[in-house]
């Protein structure tokens, strides 16, 4: 009987699990793709001014 309450108390378990995934992660994931072009242009710039600056 142990193992049968375990089986019936994560029932609709998934059905969460879905909804996490199309309401938090895939948003997350479309913000990062919209602004990870920006963020890496920004780190190149930093960079190029770091190695350069003793030149200057």
């Amino acid at each position: 009987m142990a193992n049968r309450r375990k089986t019936q108390s994560r029932a609709g378990l998934a059905s969460l699990d879905y909804v996490l995934i199309l309401c938090v992660v895939l948003p997350m994931v479309a913000f990062i793709m919209w602004i990870g072009p920006r963020i890496m242009g920004l780190v190149y710039e930093m960079t190029c001014v770091l190695i350069s600056w003793p030149f200057m």
